[in-house]
């Protein structure tokens, strides 16, 4: 059985070395220009734009202020802005009320119905909420095979369109249900998703309830990947603003590790959480979280069927905007039992041990902000005698501008550099995505984003895989464009 192995499919390659050379070499210089003037407008445009309105760029409290789910502002009387920094990402506000269970205190009756006996704690009004996305504009390119990486559809066909760029009014529609209050110390959320891509057929999304009894445990119980629930939302993608994915979610299609296990995933989790104060008084604390899953089978999904993953994550957290963290999981995967859709190189029922560590880490301060996150990743068939080692990173700013007299966000350019290996580190990818968002109204966003695919490292050929079974090509990712708008309410 051969192992992981990455070779040029010579029967796709027609020109001749030098040619090759020039045309990758005029590519990357191209694509480099292009994205570096992007980048510059977006960080040079908006302060440029505020000093002619007059405007201040930053609140002297320097609170980050955005859109956030409408449905906790009507049962609060808050801002939304409370929450977030850039929808959907949270601020330490916003953290610390998902960890309370989505209550601002732990223990507050604030927006509680109680019976005459006080025994009986439900919501004083529903928290429901709907977001609705347009995309007016998408290239469509960096679609093709490993397209889910930079957030479009895995099997969306060609890198290109005969019929020009996407256009599409209505691409998403989310309802949601969430609260604190389903009865005393019990959250809840509830998600319902019609999209493009599924033809609009309306399905359940992330399932979630949880018991909150003190800072110190908290028990929650999901149709939710482990990494996805996380409040830190540094891992994975689960909550990015950007419509690109980051690369420590391991998903691209055909991607060469042996498990096909990415980080990001739908699975039957059960977790529990916690925070611990560094002394009395203090804002400082450590977070751990815990939990167990069970993968997804190729026969029967989100059943439980599949095989078993453990999960744990620790962090420490300032309390004002710093978080340094680590985490892990190990689990198993394969075949019918809980094998990916797409992945080649497992087959029938045998088992692939797959383990995942890594370390993450944000910053925040006054509007500033900065993620990133490292993963190591390791898979193992031993009946195959197969072994895949790699690693993905991330990292990416943000900052937020206000209107003077304005609580939220006025323009919020981000910028992230995405790096990953395959076939045991010998193929290297890298691609940048880089977004500039207006928000018309604290509940109204649009933005434009721009991925580019660098090219280092595969110089734009074809590749196939060779992991122990059949051949899996790996197409170059290609440059993105897209413009989305996006109303919640």
């Amino acid at each position: 059985m051969t192992k992981g192995i990455a070779v040029k499919s010579g029967d796709v390659q027609c020109v001749s070395p030098i040619e090759a050379k020039r045309g990758v070499f005029g590519g990357m210089i191209r694509r480099g220009g292009a994205g570096i003037i992007l980048l510059g407008l977006m960080w040079l445009l908006p302060p440029y734009f505020q000093r002619v309105r007059h405007l201040c760029p930053v609140r002297p409290d320097g609170i980050s202020q955005a859109l956030a789910l409408p449905a906790f502002a009507r049962k609060y009387g808050m801002s939304c802005s409370q929450c977030h920094s850039d929808y959907p990402t949270l601020n330490s506000f916003g953290r610390q009320f998902k960890m309370n269970g989505y209550v601002v205190a732990r223990g507050s009756d604030y927006g509680v119905l109680k019976s005459e006996d006080q025994e009986l704690w439900t919501e004083a009004n529903m928290p429901w909420a709907v977001i609705v996305r347009s995309r007016p504009f998408d290239s469509g390119h960096g679609m093709a095979n490993n397209g889910a990486q930079m957030g479009g559809s895995a099997n969306s066909g060609a890198p290109s369109y005969s019929n020009g760029p996407l256009f599409q009014p209505i691409n998403d529609i989310d309802m949601f249900i969430a609260g604190g209050d389903a009865a005393k110390h019990v959250s809840y959320f509830g998600e319902m998703d019609a999209n493009q891509a599924g033809g609009f057929a309306v399905g359940m999304g992330d399932l979630r309830a949880g018991y909150h009894p003190s800072l110190l445990y908290n028990i929650v119980l999901m149709r939710r990947g482990f990494w996805a629930d996380d409040p830190y939302q540094t891992i994975v993608s689960n909550e990015t603003p950007t419509i690109a994915n980051r690369a420590t979610d391991l998903v691209m299609s055909g991607q060469a590790y042996l498990s096909g296990m990415p980080m990001l995933t739908t699975t039957q989790t059960g977790e529990i959480y916690g925070q611990v104060h560094v002394s009395s008084g203090s804002s400082s604390f450590f977070y751990y979280s815990g939990g167990v899953s069970k993968d997804p089978g190729a026969v029967a999904v989100n059943t439980g069927q599949g095989p078993e993953t453990e999960y744990l994550r620790f962090a420490y957290d300032s309390g004002n905007g710093f978080m340094l963290g680590t985490f892990g999981q190990y689990g198993q995967t394969g075949g019918n039992d809980g094998g990916s859709p797409g992945v080649t190189s497992v087959t029938g029922n045998q088992l692939v041990e797959a383990s995942r560590v890594g370390l993450d880490a944000l910053w925040e301060h006054n509007n500033f902000n900065a993620r990133a996150a490292y993963v190591y990743a390791h898979d193992s068939d031993s009946s195959a005698g197969a072994v895949e080692t790699d690693q993905a990173a991330y990292a990416e700013i943000f900052y937020t501008y206000k209107r003077d007299g304005h609580d939220y966000s006025f323009l919020v350019p981000l910028l992230r550099e995405n790096w990953l290996t395959m076939y045991n580190g010998t193929e290297h990818f890298n691609y940048v995505t880089a977004q500039l968002a207006h928000y018309f109204a604290p509940n109204f966003k649009g933005f434009v984003e721009y991925t580019v695919d660098t090219g280092r490292g595969y110089n734009e050929s074809l590749f196939t895989e060779n992991m122990g079974g059949a051949a899996a090509a790996i197409l170059p990712m290609g440059n993105r464009l897209t413009a989305q708008l996006e109303v919640g309410f």
